[in-house]
């Protein structure tokens, strides 16, 4: 383990989504999925529209971002109001945003007409939390100010409890909150989208006794993410799972030792003045978590024998004399999270977050028909090579099914009829553009993929039109709903390796893109062992499998016509390929840059690359 971990379990959150959506359907309460607890993980936030949410709230405009370039395109609620000079970015990221003042109201009016748009605003209500919030008696007057404000549109009316004073959401009052929202429709002859009745801790009350009638909108976040481990605290609502985030880390120590200090204690570097009792001599072991990383007092042990004896900023000192059989440096201990840890640790950049899901994974290779999809030119020269018997020690069926592909439009149609009878894809191509054509594709049948890019260029040119050397670029950027992969393809999701060819603009577009990119200077000092790992995790984080995408450009092929040259090793091209068969769950593979005058060597050398990623190993 490199470091500790935060485990998200993709399919406890859009299980618990649906719980909660459901039962509030049952009193017309619509839900908005609150993800500021993971910052904006585009993969929670699919996991909750899965469930039946209908928008995502956020607070954070880095979090906001983070969703857009995700292509997560659904109502975005901005959850707390901006600051004044940020109030041109709400309009072009948010669809909706909560706000109680005046000024940074009549700000994004301004913002909105310069943009030739009208923003949603909810006006907050303070109901006795005093957090944010119009004070009821100044209800009218505000609302009546922000009508004359053409660049704005009053979409609702909300409000916050059991929050800052920890005031419980109670019939009376969310039911002042139903009667504000009447009488504003009946005075000023408007009607209100949203009554918002608050967040996960009114659900006890809609449970127990329902929500007032006329409250329509609930924001939701903990209930989902946690399963109301901090909103049912006497008894848990049995729908919901608690288990989606398992924090983990490494035990570096494990020693026998004194309970008590040896020496005269003080007050420790927070403030606090520990206090031991003396058990005795005990197992101890220290992890390689800390209060920089993590709110220790808000962890609970998945193992109950084991005890949380302290924290310093680095370290977790555990008593582990009760575990049996003991444990050992280098093994792992596990925690559940109560919300302040959880927040703490997806906040954290020192701990790694892997969201996991095992719903919808794309079955192995070994299990599918192999399609070929091939362009016609490059026929002749891929049939020279037979390559049957080693497909048939792969367990595909052979001949393979082959589709001759002229165009990108037959590319997309093959490939889309390959997965329906879970047939596994290979597109080769002389460029990029059936690789998109096939991406495309695939978007159709998945809710999510990742995508790993071996190549010399990474075709994210920022051109004006379509092509192979703005293929990816136009995937991600594209306004073109048919041209885009996004969401079911992130940029978070989409690793590039062994690039050493690009241009200023190109490079500029790919610093600014999300998408991880491993050079040749890269490799050189990390390795490709180090180098193929992690584009697996990352291409595979909360994905239901990754689509690979090769060109012998970037590999330097003895004897080849020179486009490898300085590129990476026939070895670590297997041993890429071979990791990837290993580890990745692979949803298909395309080749370019194979043509019909390509030499036999060249073709067999690619040929057998993709028999390395498809499973091939020497013994």
């Amino acid at each position: 383990m490199l470091g500790p971990q935060v485990i998200v379990d993709l399919d406890i959150i859009e299980a618990n989504a649906r719980a909660v959506t459901q039962t509030c359907a049952a009193q017309g309460i619509e839900v908005f999925g609150v993800t500021k607890g993971t910052c904006g993980m585009p993969q929670v936030a699919r996991a909750m529209l899965r469930g039946g949410v209908k928008g995502i709230g956020e607070s954070r405009f880095e979090n906001i971002r983070r969703l857009r370039a995700a292509g997560i395109n659904c109502p975005m609620l901005l959850l707390r109001s901006p600051p004044l000079a940020l109030a041109d970015e709400v309009v072009r990221y948010v669809d909706i945003s909560l706000n109680s003042e005046l000024p940074i109201i009549q700000a994004l009016s301004e913002a909105a007409l310069r943009r030739g748009k009208v923003h949603d605003v909810i006006l907050m209500v303070d109901l006795g939390d005093l957090r944010e919030g119009i004070w009821p008696d100044d209800l009218n007057t505000t609302v009546e100010l922000v009508l004359k404000l053409s660049g704005v549109r009053i979409a609702g009316l909300g409000t916050n409890l059991l929050c800052l004073s920890a005031v419980k959401p109670t019939r009376t009052n969310l039911g002042k909150l139903s009667d504000y929202a009447q009488q504003v429709e009946q005075r000023f002859g408007i009607k209100l989208r949203y009554v918002s009745g608050g967040n996960s801790g009114s659900l006890p009350l809609l449970l127990e006794e329902g929500l007032p009638a006329g409250i329509n909108h609930l924001r939701v976040g903990e209930a989902i993410l946690q399963g109301g481990r901090d909103t049912f605290y006497d008894e848990p609502w049995e729908p919901l799972n608690r288990n989606a985030f398992v924090l983990q880390g490494e035990l570096l120590e494990v020693k026998r030792k004194p309970s008590l200090p040896i020496g005269e204690t003080a007050v420790d570097a927070f403030g606090n003045t520990p206090v031991f009792v003396d058990r005795g001599e005990r197992l101890r072991g220290i992890l390689n978590i800390g209060r920089e990383d993590v709110s220790p007092e808000h962890l609970m042990p998945i193992d109950p024998h084991v005890e949380l004896i302290g924290a310093s900023s680095d370290h977790l000192i555990l008593d582990l004399e009760a575990v049996n059989p003991p444990l050992q440096v280098g093994e792992t201990v596990s925690f559940h999270m109560s919300y302040p840890a959880l927040l703490a640790a997806m906040t954290s950049e020192y701990v790694r977050k892997t969201p996991i899901s095992v719903q919808g994974k794309a079955q192995a290779a070994q299990e599918r028909l192999l399609a070929q999809l091939i362009e016609p030119e490059l026929v002749n020269a891929l049939s020279a090579i037979d390559i049957s018997a080693k497909l048939a020690a792969l367990h595909f069926d052979t001949p393979p099914q082959t589709f001759h592909c002229a165009s990108s439009e037959q590319a997309n149609q093959a490939v889309s009829k390959a997965l329906k009878v879970n047939a596994f894809p290979l597109v080769v191509s002389p460029d990029t553009l059936h690789t998109l054509a096939a991406l495309q594709a695939v978007t159709q049948h998945i809710d999510s993929m990742g995508l790993i890019w071996i190549a010399a260029e990474a075709a994210y040119e920022p051109l004006h039109a379509v092509s192979p050397h703005s293929m990816l670029y136009h995937a991600m950027q594209s306004e073109q709903a048919e041209v885009r992969l996004t969401p079911q393809l992130s940029p978070e999701n989409i690793v590039i390796i062994g690039l050493r060819n690009t241009t200023p603009d190109e490079a500029a577009a790919l610093n600014q893109s999300g998408i991880k990119v491993f050079t040749m200077s890269d490799i050189d000092v990390l390795g490709m062992h180090e180098v193929i790992n992690r584009a697996i995790r990352i291409a595979s984080s909360g994905t239901q499998g990754v689509w690979l995408h090769y060109s012998p450009t970037a590999t330097d092929i003895r004897g080849d016509r020179g486009e490898g040259e300085g590129g990476i090793t026939f070895r670590e091209t297997h041993q890429a390929m071979e990791s990837i068969a290993q580890s990745a769950s692979l949803l298909g593979i395309s080749v370019s840059h194979l043509k019909a005058d390509d030499s036999p060597q060249r073709v067999r050398t690619v040929l057998h690359f993709i028999l390395s990623a498809l499973g091939q190993q020497i013994i």
